[in-house]
């Protein structure tokens, strides 16, 4: 992708007057430059759409260890085109190397269309100064610089997901952001690998772990006490699996999102907004914010889930203004009135795993403030509350 922004005077490329810096930093405006689409490293690792032995590639699986594996086992599988009906991840290892022959070129970023793709000055000036600081910030600055130049190092791209791009953009601070999600084209086993390597260069982290999550993927760098997470990292989402997946398209991990605010990327690299599902930028910065799910499931697991999740937000933003939630409450409105009994149907651990969420998300605020909120999300989400409150009296 080539882009070039045509600017005057303090106004930025889309019409909107530079709101100028105030955030102390003497951040300077936005000046638009040429962008020149890189390419890919000819030995860089492999990513969706390549095609290996014949097959396309769509993804990655992974195997956890076991007892008396040797160490250096490679834990990643590779996911082809023929791999849906699969019930477990196949025995195929993921190549060191991308295969030779034709392929995309391109970076994940740069196959997504221009106006997905926004410059972070552009967005706001004072925003990749608002970056810098929190990446500089907290306990996670005792790695991720060093983490980060070597899973780039390896080829492999780098984004901040989550709260930290929501929570900046959308300027309600450093202090909003109460951890650090990151998203990238390694495969779980590789971001670990490349994870223990990092620690273990530096004479401080070298005892700090990295455990994956088979149930998630989610690699975690824990701190000294083995319990609270430094940061955690997930490889973009891949959905058709009976098992997680991860893969390399910025557009297939936006459908595996709970809402559209979170789909919004940031690379801390390039200072680039991602906005992959070109819903996310607009729902964040819109007059009144927008919490609209991406995925309308109809599994009572997801959709209890999600009902915490959109109960959290709510009352997080409630200080901030209206916040539209017509689609939310389109889709939550149909949820069934005894939401809570079918997630039981599926087992004490379905229900102990509900009950987690319930108290991760909400277990600091009032319980009158919970079954407000959610009543206005329909009488399933009002009911699944006051079952999950009352489960935890």
């Amino acid at each position: 992708m080539t882009t070039t922004d045509d600017v005057e005077g303090a106004a930025i490329a889309d019409g909107t007057p530079d709101a100028g810096c105030d955030c102390g930093r003497d951040c300077p405006p936005y000046s638009p430059a040429p962008r020149t689409g890189e390419v890919r490293a000819p030995d860089g690792p492999v990513m969706t759409d390549d095609v290996v032995g014949g097959d396309r590639v769509v993804g990655f699986a992974y195997v956890p260890p076991r007892a008396g594996t040797p160490a250096g086992t490679p834990h990643d599988r590779l996911l082809t085109a023929g791999d849906g009906g699969l019930v477990s991840p196949p025995a195929r290892p993921v190549p060191a190397l991308r295969p030779p022959g034709p392929g995309d070129e391109r970076l994940p970023h740069d196959r997504l269309e221009e106006h997905c793709v926004v410059p972070a000055a552009r967005q706001d000036r004072c925003l990749p100064a608002a970056v810098r600081d929190l990446l500089a910030d907290g306990s996670w600055s005792r790695v991720l610089p060093r983490l980060a130049r070597t899973v780039r190092g390896a080829a492999h791209e780098l984004w901040l997901c989550g709260g930290a791009p929501r929570e900046l953009l959308t300027r309600r601070g450093r202090d909003a952001v109460r951890d650090l999600d990151l998203t990238g084209t390694a495969p779980a086993g590789r971001f670990a690998e490349l994870a223990r390597r990092t620690l273990e260069e530096d004479g401080e982290t070298y005892e700090l772990r990295t455990p994956v999550s088979p149930d998630t993927l989610v690699c975690t760098v824990l701190d000294d006490d083995e319990q609270t997470p430094l940061l955690e990292y997930r490889g973009l989402g891949v959905g058709g699996f009976a098992f997680p997946a991860t893969g390399t398209d910025l557009v297939s991990d936006t459908l595996q999102r709970d809402f559209t605010v979170n789909s919004v990327l940031y690379d801390f690299e390039r200072h680039l907004v991602l906005d992959p599902g070109e819903r996310g930028l607009s729902h964040l910065k819109g007059t009144a914010r927008v919490l609209a799910p991406v995925a309308l499931s109809s599994d009572p697991r997801v959709q209890a889930a999600l009902a915490l999740r959109a109960v959290k937000f709510l009352v997080r933003w409630e200080a901030d203004g209206s916040v539209d939630t017509d689609e939310l409450r389109a889709w939550t409105g149909g949820f069934p009135d005894d939401l809570a009994g079918r997630v039981r149907e599926r087992g004490d651990q379905a229900w102990a795993q509900l009950l987690a969420l319930h108290h991760e998300s909400l277990g600091g605020v009032a319980a009158d403030r919970q079954t407000a909120v959610a009543s206005t999300l329909g009488r399933g989400v009002e009911r699944l509350l006051s079952t999950l409150l009352g489960s935890s009296a």
